[in-house]
């Protein structure tokens, strides 16, 4: 299961570093944007102008280093996306909202005692520098007001029993600690480190992190109650909850900002499905798709007449909606989750379904919401709802080995399967498959050589001659 959206996706060696232009030429554009050259992107490139105005927006005029190609203009745009094997070259928003938390996670307890390479995992990520890598990297012009206060649960605890071809090939570790094939300041990222990147990217994480150890019979959502309930996790900050082997670049703080401006207890993440792939997955159940309250969260329905009954207009015919994460769990909704468990912790376990987060946490939470039970600071009812990840996100769930390749092969071709491009037929000849746009046979194949020389995927470029 996957979104069919594109996204740009770093490549291996890359080095996490912004273009910078003169003082003169500068790459900066309109609302905090800018030209985002990462990697070997100024080994190959120069900025020529930068056109960006109040009226056009952001806009850069790039041209190729190499001789070959003289006289290649390309306008880069906020829709422009170009990877090459080790560089990538975008337009970036930093007027994002931020924040600042603790992380915790949950680690499995075997025989000898906690799952030592999954804590090694999350340690690294300090102690080798990865974080504040990132974080001065994205976060550089922004940390001075990061407006925010959120916390972070990465279950990491998981057997992964489909996805052990792949861990046994790494020694039998533990599913988010396995490898892929991606690196980070130089060094192997795991699954759980991508996770916490992501987090990084968007926001400043407290300088540590704390875990709550589970049996493997008891998992994830176990792990949450019980932190909660013993005041190891904090019901003082929101929560953000992700799983530790999703693969994802879906923007948390715009999920953030989404949540709050909803005024929402507990936000669920969800992608768009067809209707006959519904019955193994979570899928929601709302009132409107404006309101996006949800009024019923069912974990693989079965009964066809119930899934017509989800089906969203909207979203096109035979569509539905299935929650994948991450979820955003504000702090009336924890405060009302760790007094309830605290009294009556078998209340919240469902005895055809043992410890699954969906009916120990989600299920009980939305119960006390649609009843009621939660009022926010103001005295005002809360609700659970809906956001979705939108079409310039991607996001995977590395179930088996199976999805795990699917994943790299489309990453490494820079887009998802079923990208929605509409193509119009009569300019066919100056707009290819990934909306690059030529306006003579000369620069397009002058364009495309380019393009298969550096080994590059590029998404609605403009490119002209210049004479």
């Amino acid at each position: 299961m996957r979104v069919n959206s594109i996204s740009p996706v770093y490549a291996q060696n890359v080095e996490l570093a912004s273009f910078k232009s003169d003082k003169k030429l500068t790459n900066e554009g309109i609302n905090g944007e800018f030209l985002d050259m990462q990697g070997n992107a100024s080994k190959y490139f120069s900025l020529v102008e930068n056109v960006s105005n109040k009226k056009v927006g952001s806009k850069f005029i790039i041209e190729p280093k190499n001789p070959e190609y003289k006289g290649l203009r390309l306008l880069i745009t906020p829709e422009t996306e170009i990877l090459g094997r080790d560089f990538s070259i975008g337009i970036k928003n930093t007027k994002t909202p931020s924040f600042k938390g603790k992380l915790y996670g949950s680690i499995r307890l075997d025989d000898d005692g906690p799952d030592k390479r999954m804590k090694s995992e999350y340690m690294k990520f300090w102690t080798e520098g990865k974080h504040n890598e990132i974080l001065n990297y994205y976060l550089d012009s922004i940390t001075d007001r990061a407006k925010n206060d959120y916390n972070f649960f990465i279950p990491s605890d998981g057997d992964g029993t489909r996805y052990k071809d792949i861990t046994s090939l790494q020694g039998g570790v533990t599913k988010p600690a396995s490898i892929i094939p991606a690196t980070l300041n130089g060094q192997p990222m795991s699954l759980v480190q991508n996770v916490i990147s992501n987090y990084a990217k968007t926001g400043k994480l407290d300088n540590g992190y704390d875990f709550i150890n589970v049996k493997p019979a008891q998992g994830s959502a176990y792990a949450f109650l019980e932190g909660l309930k013993s005041g190891k996790i904090s019901v003082d900050k929101p929560i953000v909850f992700s799983w530790g082997d999703n693969f994802t670049d879906v923007n948390i703080s715009r999920l953030m900002k989404e949540h709050e401006k909803n005024n929402s207890g507990f936000t669920i993440t969800t992608i768009p499905v067809d209707k006959d792939k519904t019955k193994s997955l979570s899928i929601v159940k709302i009132d409107s798709f404006e309101n996006k309250k949800i009024d019923e969260f069912t974990e693989k329905p079965q009964d066809d007449n119930y899934i017509s009954s989800c089906v969203i207009p909207e979203l096109g015919e035979g569509k539905c909606l299935s929650a994948v994460g991450p979820y955003i769990i504000s702090t009336p909704v924890l405060k009302w989750i760790k007094e309830n468990y605290t009294k009556n912790p078998e209340s919240f376990l469902n005895p055809d379904k043992g410890y699954d987060f969906s009916s120990m946490v989600i299920a009980p939470a939305l119960r006390a919401l649609n009843e009621g039970e939660i009022t926010d600071n103001n005295g005002n009812h809360l609700d659970m709802k809906l956001a979705m990840i939108n079409e310039n996100e991607t996001w995977s769930d590395l179930g088996s080995q199976k999805d795990f390749s699917q994943a790299m092969k489309y990453i490494n071709a820079g887009y998802y399967k079923n990208l929605p491009f509409e193509i119009r037929n009569s300019i066919r000849n100056n707009v290819d498959e990934r909306g690059n746009i030529t306006f003579s046979n000369q620069a397009r194949k002058l364009f495309d050589k380019m393009i298969d020389d550096l080994n590059i995927n590029a998404k609605n470029t403009v490119v002209y001659l210049q004479q």
